[in-house]
């Protein structure tokens, strides 16, 4: 399903201004469009009085407008002016129109907001950043209180559009009418809870109100679709030469663990050789737990070095897709070895961890690449990788990330609560997953399941990276179904990870 960040809807409602269908009429529209919703829960929960919340600008303007209808088709909206008397020109004109048989107040008591059975928010819309003021938060509160069906328009106040936050206090809503697209933030946690069931609207914008436009040269979509589309096709005559090789270049003395789940992850998710090249510890600590592995000792020192990289490019000869940075730790040593394998590598590359951090001081190394590279950054990573503090990573993942992808033509897999993957020109957020991925192995699972399938699959790195996001997330969920999240590790995703791709090939 597609999505729009808020430039890109704000860009969509200037091309339709320009196209012939106005602001005013989107308005209109949206209205509507609001009025059609609130009509149908109303009629399901027997209320004629839905008490319309306004804010002053085009939020509120669109509760205007739905209030007039609403009166006009038989029901008794009290139209609540939030924030003072409406300031756009278009929330100006759509009260002009308001007839005087609608009751409008500007007393937000909390006995008016408790006593409502549907309370519909159109108070802040898109472009709302930051904090609740104070004068508000009475109102909010209220809010928070009240046992009514919560409607909310566009998005709940006090959620952020672009990015998912929200203010303290922000409306939960049980029911969210968006116009036009879902915008981006309410999809990303933790916005996303505060939406309730979303319903998206058209409201009558035309088509080719993207192209040309700088906004939409990043697409962004919801993934939605059916996940067995994404299955690497698996041929009953294959073997295991059929299914690739991956190279896990992984693991150290002190992170042998990182290495051995990355390397089951791979096993796991069908590749049909796994091979292990790792220092002697890790190797002779991880062979005994994990036989199915073929192991290439690579030094006796506590981490790989460059030392590794004559080794590596023997083994690179059979190999379908490599993985480099589990638990491979951090030196300068680490950074030559990232490096020579940017450098030398014929075959897709997946780099995570220890092997991100090791890439930062070089990263220009990636325009001299020769084959499919795929970063898994979480957002210290990403902030590293684009030399920006966390918090700006935050405020916009997609945009940082996607311009990472576009300028060194990678993909990248951007980890927090939700997955965006994106190559720069497509962006997918993927939301499967819960708290039991918020422990240490979840990332090298991940790693270790995008070489899997890129070894199976080398030419669709960021369907690869979607698949491997939805089997590590639906195997946390559905084992979440009969254990607690604080209480699964990631040894326990593993085992349910054959019985994920059981019900994705079903």
């Amino acid at each position: 399903m597609e999505i729009y960040s808020v430039p890109q809807m704000l860009r969509a409602e200037k091309r339709s201004d320009e196209l012939g269908v106005s602001l005013s009429a989107l308005m209109d529209n949206a209205g509507k469009a609001l009025a059609d919703e609130i009509e149908r829960e109303c009629v399901r929960l027997s209320v004629r009085e839905p008490v319309i919340l306004v804010g002053k600008g085009n939020n509120g303007g669109d509760g205007i407008v739905a209030a007039r209808l609403l009166s006009e088709r038989g029901f008794k909206p009290v139209t609540v002016l939030c924030c003072g008397k409406p300031s756009t020109e278009l929330a100006i004109a759509a009260m002009k129109r308001l007839g005087d048989d609608v009751e409008v107040t500007d007393k937000a008591s909390g006995e008016l907001i408790c006593s409502a059975r549907v309370l519909v928010d159109c108070i802040f819309g898109t472009g709302f950043r930051g904090e609740i003021i104070e004068e508000l938060r009475p109102l909010f509160a209220d809010i928070e209180k009240s046992s009514a069906f919560v409607i909310a328009c566009d998005i709940p106040s006090g959620a952020n559009a672009r990015n998912g936050e929200v203010s303290e206090l922000a409306v939960r809503a049980d029911l969210t009418v968006t116009m036009h697209r879902g915008k981006l933030g309410m999809y990303l946690s933790p916005a996303r809870y505060h939406c309730g069931e979303v319903r998206v609207c058209d409201i009558g914008i035309p088509e080719g109100t993207e192209e040309g436009c700088e906004e939409f040269e990043n697409r962004i979509s919801l993934y939605d679709a059916s996940v067995s589309e994404l299955l690497p096709e698996r041929p009953q005559w294959g073997h295991k030469g059929t299914f690739g090789r991956a190279l896990c270049i992984c693991g150290s003395s002190r992170y042998f663990g990182a290495a051995k789940m990355s390397c089951e992850a791979a096993l796991r998710t069908g590749a049909g050789l796994v091979e292990l090249l790792s220092t002697e510890k890790c190797i002779d600590i991880t062979a005994p737990e994990s036989p199915e592995c073929i192991y290439t000792r690579a030094g006796s020192g506590e981490t790989l070095t460059a030392s590794a990289l004559p080794m590596i490019e023997e083994r690179l000869r059979g190999a379908s897709a490599v993985l480099i940075g589990c638990g491979l730790g951090c030196s300068s040593q680490t950074e030559e070895l990232v490096k020579g394998l940017v450098e030398m590598s014929q075959v897709p590359l997946v780099i995570d961890a220890d092997g991100i951090n090791s890439l930062c001081v070089n990263i220009d190394v990636l325009l001299k690449k020769k084959s499919e590279v795929i970063l898994t950054p979480h957002p210290a990573e990403l902030a590293r990788l684009c030399g920006v503090s966390v918090s700006d990573v935050m405020s916009d993942r997609v945009r940082y990330a996607a311009e990472l992808a576009g300028k060194y033509g990678v993909t990248v897999v951007s980890k927090s609560a939700e997955t965006i993957v994106t190559n720069g020109t497509q962006s997918v957020v993927v939301q499967t997953g819960n708290t039991a991925l918020s422990k240490g192995g979840s990332g090298d699972m991940l790693a270790g399941a995008i070489a899997s399938l890129t070894a199976q699959r080398p030419d669709k790195p960021l369907e690869n990276s979607i698949l491997a996001a939805l089997i590590i997330g639906e195997s946390a969920r559905a084992l979440s179904e009969v254990m607690s999240p604080r209480g699964i590790i990631a040894r326990d995703i593993l085992g349910q990870i054959p019985l994920t791709l059981k019900k994705f090939e079903s």
